[in-house]
């Protein structure tokens, strides 16, 4: 799909794309899928799904990294979000952290970032576009990490990677660990329940809170939603298999409570804001997740947006993502309050 026909798409109000669509609406278990997303799905389908046929890890990132270049689909921020990169050196390599700083800044909050992408895919360029709305939104700066990526680098290297970048942030900054909140999407929200799981297993200072935005979380893939929207809504339940193998170090990660989030353990967590889209193959596992945390004692929260997609926080330029993402954003700022 061309910028410009992106463009024209996104201005069009929901009764035109109706009226020339005609298309039946899509209802499953009792859930409505946003019309302007419906259609929206049908013209990537016109182009083929990249989850559908993977060669390498390589060709599936050069195919949707480069595929996204120049698409405005994204929503702007109301005031404008400065950014700067900085590089974390450790053992001889780096890591790339970039800092959103809003020009709308009303309060300390920070906020530690982990991008999607099943672990394999995505950058700090892929979700720029949502940290500077979500940035904003917030009123706060967000620190967006670059971490190592499937399978070169097996679990736990990204686990690491986090925890070096959050106490990285604590130092660089003069802040407890205490008061800096954790987020992320898809593989980005694993990993920040990773990381809180972690930390509190080994004893160490337990981040504010943690906001998981449709999480990744059973590697089983096992779930009635998985079945349900194995094919047809972007993420694929064929392609999630695929990404957990890539972070596969061993078949006894299967037992570690920060590799397998379903694994029980007694370690207390962070505030925890669930987010879950009705048509996701994601949905049930962050669920299930929801309950058992909140079974053992901990302070969760569920948002469930049944017309949405896995991946909505990434296409705001769709107008009922962009209530959502804004949505979200207003519950986790809540937490911030004093």
């Amino acid at each position: 799909m061309t910028s410009l026909i992106l463009k024209l798409f996104f201005l069009a109000p929901t009764w035109l794309l109706r009226l020339v669509t005609w298309r039946k609406k899509i209802l499953i278990n009792g859930q409505i899928l946003d019309y302007q997303t419906q259609i929206f799905l049908a013209l990537q389908s016109l182009q083929g799904n990249a989850f559908e046929s993977i060669e390498s890890a390589a060709h599936l990132r050069n195919i949707l990294d480069t595929g996204r270049d120049g698409l405005p689909l994204n929503a702007s921020p109301v005031f404008p979000v400065h950014s700067q990169d900085h590089m974390i050196s450790r053992n001889g390599f780096e890591i790339a952290v970039r800092e959103y700083l809003p020009a709308n800044k009303k309060n300390q909050t920070t906020i530690l970032y982990f991008h999607g992408g099943g672990y394999v895919i995505g950058n700090l360029d892929s979700c720029d576009g949502w940290l500077k709305l979500f940035s904003s939104s917030m009123e706060a700066n967000i620190f967006s990490l670059d971490y190592r990526l499937s399978p070169e680098n097996k679990f736990p290297a990204s686990l690491e990677d986090a925890n070096l970048a959050l106490e990285w942030i604590a130092s660089t900054y003069d802040l407890p660990i205490s008061s800096i909140g954790l987020c992320g999407d898809s593989a980005g929200a694993h990993l920040a329940a990773s990381l809180s799981t972690y930390r509190s297993i080994n004893d160490l200072e337990l981040p504010h809170s943690q906001c998981l935005i449709y999480p990744m979380i059973d590697p089983a893939c096992s779930s009635n939603s998985q079945k349900d929207f194995a094919t047809g809504y972007f993420l694929t339940h064929d392609i999630m298999r695929w990404f957990w193998d890539q972070l596969l170090q061993s078949q006894e990660n299967l037992l570690d409570p920060c590799f397998n989030l379903l694994q029980d353990h007694s370690a207390p967590l962070p505030k925890t804001l669930i987010i879950t889209a009705g048509f996701d193959p994601l949905c049930n596992e962050g669920e299930d997740y929801a309950r058992k945390i909140y079974a053992a004692g901990n302070d969760v929260e569920q948002i469930h947006y049944p017309h949405l997609i896995h991946g909505f926080v990434n296409m705001t330029a769709l107008r009922e993502a962009k209530k959502a993402a804004i949505d979200l954003s207003k519950t986790y700022k809540s937490y911030f309050k004093t």
